[in-house]
């Protein structure tokens, strides 16, 4: 092959490693698309054929949880685990806020949960998915309380912000360490990775040093994360012209967080209060050494309980169940 044949392949290919940086993904499609259960008994019913085949394909703590009371309670809530983990992340604070009386819901992330915890099942995930899922919990407990609530952690919480912006039913919402960026990356260089990563194989990002945990898929891979990206966007894109329809919204983040971008939590906060929301932020104070995921079972129970407490008060929960 001669030189310019060589400098023309070379050029060629710059411009594809540019055009998968450069040329924007879609995020002006992925608005809601509500149908609320009507009843008590519809949702329990679209919650077992949601769930119909997860006892064959998912390990115990991989599963959707529901936890009623057999009837329709003034709230619902829907408790949405961050990527990589499962609904057992969520189930000690489910059970506290069903013991206060509501139903509750924890839904399992699409393509999360399944029996072999491989990182590559989590591949397909796109933030259409995501998007689905949000509509799918908000639908389903709308028909399980008067009020539903919404709380999410890291991934989770990105994704739980989606109906706080769209979803009418979202009446209030708890956002804990939301993912919508990686730490120590600007905005732009977050908008490139999104780009190229939404569109190139993922990669699976192995981490030896997590901690084995039987609920958990070990490390993490890109795709899913530049789709979680992808819809923390959408959200944006919104916030940025309408208030979210959540009318009550506490952030929890943590000082010296080294996985999300807090900056970018910040700003979305900004623009739901520029628009009238009343958005609470709270930062743990750096001598709690709270870590990025303070709820999760394997986390100091000291440090899980404070933010446990401080999430009831917010809810206007007594702190010692009744």
């Amino acid at each position: 092959m001669d030189l310019n044949a060589l400098y023309g392949l070379a050029v060629v290919g710059l411009l594809v490693i540019l055009a998968l940086f450069l040329i924007p993904v879609a995020t002006t499609h992925l608005e809601a698309h509500p149908d609320p259960c009507p009843d008590y008994d519809a949702a329990v019913e679209r919650f077992a054929a949601m769930t119909a085949e997860e006892a064959a394909t998912c390990f115990p703590k991989g599963r959707s949880l529901l936890l009623t009371h057999g009837h329709r309670t003034s709230r619902a809530y829907v408790l949405i685990h961050g990527m990589t983990n499962s609904p057992h992340q969520f189930e000690e604070f489910g059970r506290l806020l069903w013991e206060r009386g509501y139903n509750v819901i924890i839904p399992r992330l699409p393509y999360h949960g399944l029996q072999s915890r491989r990182l590559r099942e989590l591949r397909p995930l796109r933030a259409e998915h995501l998007r689905d899922f949000a509509d799918t919990a908000v639908d389903l407990a709308a028909g399980l309380g008067e009020e539903v609530v919404v709380i999410g952690v890291s991934a989770g919480a990105a994704v739980a912000a989606w109906p706080v912006q769209f979803r009418l039913e979202a009446r209030q919402a708890i956002l804990i360490a939301p993912f919508m960026g990686a730490h120590g990356l600007p905005r732009f260089v977050t908008t490139l990775l999104m780009n190229a990563c939404t569109r190139l194989p993922s990669i699976d990002l192995q981490n030896p040093k997590e901690p084995a945990r039987d609920w958990v898929y070990r490390g993490q891979t890109t795709r899913p994360l530049a789709e979680t990206v992808r819809l923390s966007r959408a959200v944006f894109r919104q916030a940025a012209k309408a208030p979210p329809m959540a009318g009550q919204i506490l952030i929890l983040t943590t000082a010296g967080d080294v996985q999300v971008d807090n900056s970018e939590t910040a700003k979305l906060a900004a623009l739901w209060q520029r628009s009238g929301a009343a958005v609470t932020q709270h930062e743990f104070d750096p001598a709690l050494a709270m870590p990025h995921n303070p709820i999760d079972p394997a986390a100091d129970p000291e440090k899980r309980a404070c933010a446990y407490e401080y999430m009831l008060r917010f809810l206007g929960e007594p702190i010692t169940s009744t």
